[in-house]
């Protein structure tokens, strides 16, 4: 039986709402993933949980080889769509535990806010099989740098009577040491180097709701909760002024295949 709470039946229902309202990633940390990398001219690159291809599209500009996989065909759907214009990217309907690797390495293997549906005790191990001795392994994601202010304190209380066993008003937060521990003690990886991007997203109350509907912690609850919740949220920002000023800092995880 497949679980409900997978990626493919998380995401695979929302692919577009998904690539519509999930935001980008500074394009200075593609920049320096590339860099760090020292790919060659004909180098390949492998992309871990692609979902709907929002980070596939900034590094496919840079013309390198790059195969996206992903287990859910909905949000593959859109990637293959959204990416029809570049010649060397394709996709591959697969969960990356299972996946039979290509007998040629890739020199960067990378994962976008994604490495969290994989299994910890697989996928350092499949990574390094992924990548030719010496190859990147790079995982990024957002996190919220909040600051006290009183529409934080709305959305606290918001959560607080709807959803209290969320963890806060910003959901998808990622823990930077767990990343470090698993790469780290994997032995699999040499040169872990973390560097931090931050910038501040801008959204109305109708923009933010429906990001809220892309992340997963918010899709498993009871539909009848969750438009409680949504309610809340959605009054919360449009009594404070109606703009939520969202901080995010982008982390960056970077290693070397041993």
């Amino acid at each position: 039986m497949q679980d409900d709470h997978s990626a493919e039946n998380v995401f695979g229902k929302i692919a577009e709402l998904y690539d519509d309202v999930r935001p980008e990633y500074p394009q200075q940390l593609v920049t320096e993933v590339l860099e760090w990398s020292r790919l060659p001219e004909q180098g390949r690159i492998l992309e871990v949980g692609c979902g709907t291809g929002k980070a596939t599209r900034m590094f496919a500009t840079h013309g390198y080889s790059l195969t996206g996989v992903d287990p859910a065909p909905g949000m593959l759907q859109v990637a293959r769509r959204t990416c029809v214009g570049y010649a060397n990217t394709g996709f591959v309907e697969a969960k990356f535990e299972d996946w039979s690797l290509p007998e040629e390495p890739f020199d960067l293997v990378y994962s976008a806010q994604a490495f969290h549906w994989i299994d910890p005790t697989v996928g350092p191990i499949q990574v390094a099989k992924a990548l030719r001795t010496g190859g990147t392994f790079a995982l990024f994601w957002h996190d919220s740098d909040h600051e006290e202010s009183p529409l934080r304190t709305a959305l606290d209380n918001a959560y607080t009577t709807f959803a209290p066993d969320l963890n806060s008003p910003a959901p998808g937060v990622h823990n930077t040491s767990r990343w470090s521990i698993l790469v780290n003690d994997s032995g699999l990886f040499t040169d872990i180097e973390h560097r931090e991007y931050g910038w501040q997203a801008e959204y109305n109350a109708d923009t933010w709701v429906r990001l809220l509907q892309t992340h997963s912690d918010h899709r498993v609850l009871p539909p009848e909760q969750l438009s409680r919740l949504l309610t809340a949220v959605r009054e919360a920002i449009e009594t404070h002024g109606g703009v939520y000023r969202y901080p995010v800092v982008t982390r960056l995880l970077l290693s070397r295949k041993a």
